[in-house]
């Protein structure tokens, strides 16, 4: 008996250390197996992973370069770090991949290859120069790096599903060997029930663990997916708006220059014209018109983003008082009578560095349409508060971090359905009657200034209502905000001589005559070479410059030039359209005043005699 006990002790002792060997064994091997297969898959997926975010923005900054001419000098930069980036992330997937077997050796070969035909596809971008064909740019952009980019996203994507698949593989693998691991425990005795539970216990551990990170891994990818779309669909956007922009700004351009004749000349006629005659109210008709038309045409120079503004500091406080305060409201309170609204300007750090006129355009613009929405008894708050963005919402909002002024227009309307929410910024959408109660660029031009100001227009509707909001960065300049207030100004002159340089005839007689009429010697020249040689000659007071001049210099290149030969001539800048920086330009080089075409005679004989006045104060 005692023999026996031994020898069964003997037995069960050999069995648990057998066991206990073949567990440790067995286990060890199955996570030994899991861990190898993650340390080889997730870094060629991280990797991939940065590869389509990367393929993303390089098609995003060479269709901006095909679209701008190679202008923008940040945008080829970026185009080259981006490239240069998703070279060295295809080649760590590379490196990778070349231990686990020649057939992932050959495919991670052949995805470096694709993108350095990408990357070869985007070179003619960094060679970009003013001789460039838009639509040879464009043309490139499409048929080949388009092309080049979705080769390169396909051959990603398929990788990805391989890499899952591995893993998944790998996870079959694990639990194959569980379910041998329990047939063991099963065939063992009751002695070795708690060391099975121990063991069984740190393998849950294990497998949780490994389980954990794969399902992170697994949401990590199907986010950059998702990320990929908002992406691509934001590119798709972008393009569309460029494309738009583009046909707007060239068709306004066009219609300020025969505006200007139109309004230039019918206040001319109306300047001479005794009250009492005849053609005098049908005078007024056509420049009441060409004024209308104006405010269109600015319309679609903002959603162009090609008008040119000079950004002052504001309270929007006050900006907000000086619509609700102005005739175009009086008007609109006229055409809907029951309609009330409340203003609650409440914020107190409210100064901005903006553009007046377009943030009072945004605000009538949505006022306007708060109005139309609402039914019988509408109301309507127009009210102002302060917000701090964090970095998180920043991100969200794509703008920067930091403190913001918000002007809320908000309506008890019945709100907007969801279909037409996504496309309400689009030009020319618009569920109004065109020509009757809207031209479908009202929403466009909110959008747009706030691109431009820096800041974001959020949208919150539903059946209660809606809330527009415009978050203005709050100007870290800090002085004493004047209000321009337009008194009986003396707006003539003294004899001084005024050369104006445009190549439009029929603009340089229209400004020749207002000039006249306020009592200023008036030369006139059709381009930017025949004026600076004649400054060479001949002493003027003050110089109106047009921007755009084809075929030779523009206004910006003509102003240099002539602060060679004259360091001090003052000038000023007008123009119906142009690009924002050579007026920033012009403007920093010493010309003190930029107007809009098609002006009045009253505002060019203001730009003139401020432009006099900065040139007296600098002398003095």
């Amino acid at each position: 008996m005692k023999k026996n006990l031994h020898i069964g002790f003997i037995v069960i002792c050999a069995l648990i250390i057998t066991s206990n060997i073949f567990l440790f064994v067995h286990s060890k091997k199955g996570g030994g197996f899991l861990r190898e297969i993650v340390s080889d898959i997730t870094p060629g997926a991280i990797a991939m992973t940065e590869m389509s975010a990367y393929t993303s923005q390089i098609g995003h900054y060479s269709l901006h370069c095909a679209l701008s001419k190679g202008r923008d000098a940040d945008a080829v930069q970026n185009l080259k770090e981006s490239v240069e980036l998703l070279r060295k992330h295809g080649e760590i997937h590379m490196q990778h991949e070349k231990h686990i077997g020649i057939e992932e050796e050959n495919s991670a070969e052949e995805l470096l290859k694709k993108i350095n035909v990408l990357a070869d596809s985007v070179t003619v971008f960094y060679q970009l120069n003013s001789d460039c064909i838009l639509e040879n740019l464009q043309t490139h952009e499409l048929k080949i790096v388009h092309a080049a980019i979705l080769d390169l996203n396909n051959l990603l994507f398929s990788h990805k599903t391989i890499h899952l698949t591995e893993l998944n593989d790998a996870y079959a693998g694990i639990m194959s060997k569980k379910k041998t691991l329990n047939m063991v425990i099963v065939s063992s005795s009751m002695i070795l029930l708690g060391i099975v539970m121990i063991i069984w216990w740190m393998t849950i551990i294990l497998y949780n663990r490994f389980t954990k990170e794969q399902e992170r891994q697994q949401k990590q990818i199907e986010l950059d997916f998702i990320k990929r779309g908002e992406i691509e669909k934001k590119l798709s956007q972008a393009k569309k708006m460029e494309s738009i922009g583009l046909m707007a700004g060239g068709v306004a351009h066009d219609l300020n220059n025969i505006l200007s004749g139109v309004t230039g000349y019918s206040e001319l006629i109306l300047y001479d014209l005794p009250r009492k005659d005849k053609l005098r109210k049908p005078i007024e008709a056509i420049h009441d018109s060409g004024l209308r038309a104006a405010v269109i045409v600015a319309d679609l120079l903002t959603v162009a983003r090609s008008a040119a503004s000079i950004r002052e500091l504001h309270d929007i406080n006050t900006l907000a008082d000086e619509y609700l305060n102005s005739p175009e409201y009086t008007a609109l309170e006229i055409l809907h009578p029951t309609v009330s609204c409340k203003r609650q300007l409440t914020s107190s750090d409210s100064a901005i560095l903006c553009s007046s006129v377009h943030v009072k355009k945004c605000l009538m613009n949505l006022v306007t349409n708060a109005a139309e929405a609402v039914a019988t008894d509408g109301k309507i708050i127009v009210s102002t508060e302060n917000k701090s963005i964090t970095a998180e919402k920043a991100s969200k909002y794509h703008i920067k971090s930091g403190d913001y002024v918000v002007l809320n227009v908000q309506d008890n309307g019945p709100g907007i359905e969801d279909i037409d929410l996504a496309r309400i910024f689009e030009p020319f959408y618009t569920k109004k009657i065109m020509g009757r109660s809207g031209t479908g660029l009202g929403l466009a031009v909110v959008w747009n200034t706030m691109k431009d100001h820096g800041g974001v227009v959020l949208v919150n509707s539903n059946n209660k209502g809606t809330c527009f909001q415009l978050f203005f960065p709050v100007s870290k300049v800090k002085r004493a905000i004047s209000i321009d207030k337009d008194g009986q100004e003396i707006l003539s002159g003294n004899g001084e001589r005024i050369l104006i340089v445009d190549d439009e005839s029929h603009l340089r007689e229209v400004a020749c005559q207002m000039l006249k009429t306020l009592e200023y010697s008036v030369v006139s020249l059709n381009s930017g070479e025949q004026a600076v040689e004649f400054i060479k000659n001949n002493k003027v007071d003050l110089v109106v410059l047009d921007m755009l001049m084809a075929p030779g210099m523009n206004g910006c290149q003509t102003y240099e030039e002539m602060l060679k030969i004259i360091p001090d001539q003052k000038a000023i800048i007008a123009s119906g359209f142009s690009e924002s920086d050579d007026v920033k330009k012009a403007l920093k080089l010493g010309a003190s005043e930029f107007i809009n075409k098609p002006y009045s005679r009253e505002q060019l004989g203001r730009a003139v005699k401020k432009g006099l006045h900065n040139s007296q104060v600098s002398h003095g």
